[in-house]
């Protein structure tokens, strides 16, 4: 009977965390119906399996119109495929394609950017052959050579990329906002960040011009020796929430 006892306990561990996850991923879902007449549907198809985890974006209803939770609220849950779809994006001019994935147990289900997906801690090899835009990390440490890549701070400039309510992005656009946004990720003591857009972000010359129009060219970038960087470019093949290819964020600090 002690034994039994422990077994049940364990069972009863195990529902009451199952739910926990399931009611925080649901808190904050989010109906927007100009999200959802925002894309049209291109096609939509079943897929094979494959485990993948995501930390950053947020799932989706299949035509988007409902957000059930950010990525990173489910950041240790594994997500398998049953099915994909391509969405047109009518503000950008881009298709994107999204992964429909569910939880080992089935409790949570959606649809997911393939780009947020990551099989084994690996960016799938069929997205980095997509996406026209250079690595983040080489993008750093071309343009501010004497700084410090931090993929942190490149986790920060993602999470940014996927707000799509209007709203939250002018709040955050604020040094306020930023500065409560990137101290999610790292602390620090300065922080400054750049907004850009690039007219060919698969180019590092045409990011350098890009950044030398917003004031920071190759001797000012020079200039921030010390500091920690990252940040993120948006390719010219897909479009993720609320940013247009060519846009980046890129964040540096002062610890």
């Amino acid at each position: 009977m002690k034994k039994l006892s422990q077994i049940m306990m364990v069972i009863g561990v195990g529902i009451g965390l199952s739910s926990v996850v399931t009611l925080t991923a649901s808190a904050s879902s989010q109906y927007s119906a100009s999200r959802a007449s925002s894309v049209r549907l291109v096609w939509r198809t079943t897929m094979k399996r494959h485990a993948y985890m995501a930390t950053t974006g947020s799932r989706f209803s299949k035509h988007l119109s409902i957000r059930y939770s950010n990525n990173k609220t489910t950041a240790k849950v594994t997500w398998y495929t049953d099915a994909h779809e391509m969405l047109y994006k009518k503000y950008a001019g881009h298709n994107a394609i999204y992964y429909h994935v569910k939880s080992a147990d089935g409790s949570l289900q959606g649809w997911i950017w393939r780009g947020y997906l990551k099989a084994n801690g690996k960016t799938p090899k069929t997205q980095v052959t997509d996406d026209a835009t250079v690595d983040s990390e080489a993008m750093i440490r071309a343009m501010f050579p004497k700084s410090t890549y931090n993929s942190k701070l490149t986790d920060a400039a993602n999470a940014f990329e996927t707000i799509d309510d209007s709203a939250d992005v002018n709040d955050l656009r604020s040094q306020e906002g930023m500065s409560r946004e990137v101290s999610d990720y790292v602390p620090f003591k300065k922080m400054k960040y750049i907004d850009f857009n690039s007219k060919n972000p698969a180019s590092m010359k045409s990011i350098d011009q890009a950044l030398t129009a917003q004031g920071y060219d190759a001797t000012t970038r020079k200039s921030f020796k010390g500091w920690s960087a990252g940040g993120s470019v948006m390719g010219l093949d897909d479009a993720w929430e609320g940013i247009d290819p060519g846009e980046g964020i890129i964040y540096l600090i002062q610890q």
